[in-house]
């Protein structure tokens, strides 16, 4: 050891002596600390505080939880009470022009009430039904139809047409709103359309502004805006045409769609369709590719080519393979361009 460690030193331990460290605490010594010294406090373990930090976590997670269940409903969706259960969620309605029947309660001229999930409202003869759906638009249930709340939530808005007419408009996101029919489904894109269904469960959609998915049996109809197409129950969703359409192209449409085609292609209702079409039947064309194969669908290529551009990433091949692909991107360069004026 060095003899600097043996070395007296004042300041550190009081041992030998330094003048000038004994006058500064003789003047400072005034100023000294004169009370006891508390005991620190005990020092919390880890798990203490780990326990301590999840309850805090906890309780910040329920009363977000809280706020959020508070939240008004969005505008048109009220609360309904059902007989058999607590509140559940529905939309509000007015009727005018007649009577409605509301899961069994009577609606008269002028009446509002609200159209909760798994009921149904019926108009009467010359009335017609408001219907509010949620915060993205409205329906017009027209006289003498019957529709049916399916569900309603921040995924989808379903209902459902039993028969009867409706008028509906809305402004959202694909797919969010549905109404179903007894043979299919019109799946909205962003749209204003009008819907009939018949007695038979015949679906007739003809839409006004945008565009609808109708889809059933395994078969889907592109309608965009100026356009119209019917299913049924044996065949599903038949092949758009437009609205102001030649009855004799119409005519072939509702042919070929119903199964007519043998006898050769010279006496085919698809022949007088691709001999008839225009630049501004390209729907029509378009939706008949997923329709035919072989030579009838080259032929409906052939012709859809001569009325609606083919985007050069669009390969004629893989369109004759109904490949969903290019079938895609075809419509998709076409969408917004279908000409539907005279």
């Amino acid at each position: 050891m060095s003899d600097d460690a043996n070395k007296p030193d004042y300041l550190w331990d009081r041992s030998g002596d330094d003048p000038e460290v004994a006058g500064l605490e003789q003047l400072l010594g005034g100023y000294a600390h004169q009370a006891p010294l508390r005991e620190p406090p005990p020092r919390r373990s880890r798990r203490n505080a780990v326990v301590l930090a999840s309850v805090v976590v906890l309780a910040a997670a329920a009363i977000l939880a809280f706020v959020m269940l508070r939240k008004p409903a969005p505008h048109g969706t009220q609360l309904a009470f059902g007989p058999d259960a607590g509140p559940s969620k529905g939309f509000a309605f007015a009727v005018t022009g007649g009577a409605a029947m509301c899961d069994g309660n009577q609606a008269h001229d002028g009446s509002k009430g609200v159209l909760r999930v798994g009921g149904w409202l019926e108009t009467e003869p010359g009335a017609v039904a408001d219907v509010q759906i949620a915060d993205i638009g409205d329906v017009k249930l027209k006289s003498s139809s019957r529709l049916r709340l399916v569900e309603t939530g921040p995924d989808q808005h379903r209902l459902e047409l039993q028969r009867g007419k409706l008028s509906a408009r809305v402004t959202a996101p694909p797919r969010l709103f549905v109404i179903d029919t007894p043979v299919a489904a019109a799946v909205d894109l962003g749209c204003a359309y009008d819907m009939e269904v018949d007695e038979g469960g015949r679906t007739h959609v003809r839409v006004t502004s945008g565009a609808v998915s109708l889809e059933g049996h395994g078969r889907t109809s592109w309608i965009p805006y100026g356009h119209e197409a019917t299913a049924d129950g044996g065949r599903g969703p038949g092949t758009p045409v437009r609205s102001d359409a030649p009855v004799a192209f119409r005519d072939a449409v509702a042919r070929f769609d119903a199964g007519e085609g043998a006898g050769g292609w010279s006496v085919s209702p698809l022949a007088n369709i691709v001999g008839d079409a225009g630049e501004r039947d390209a729907v029509t064309l378009w939706n008949l590719l997923t329709r035919t194969e072989g030579a009838d669908r080259e032929a409906v290529f052939r012709r859809l080519d001569e009325v609606a551009i083919r985007p050069e990433w669009v390969l004629e091949d893989d369109v004759l393979a109904a490949q969903p692909q290019a079938l895609e991107s075809w419509r998709e360069s076409l969408e917004g361009t279908w000409i539907v004026g005279p």
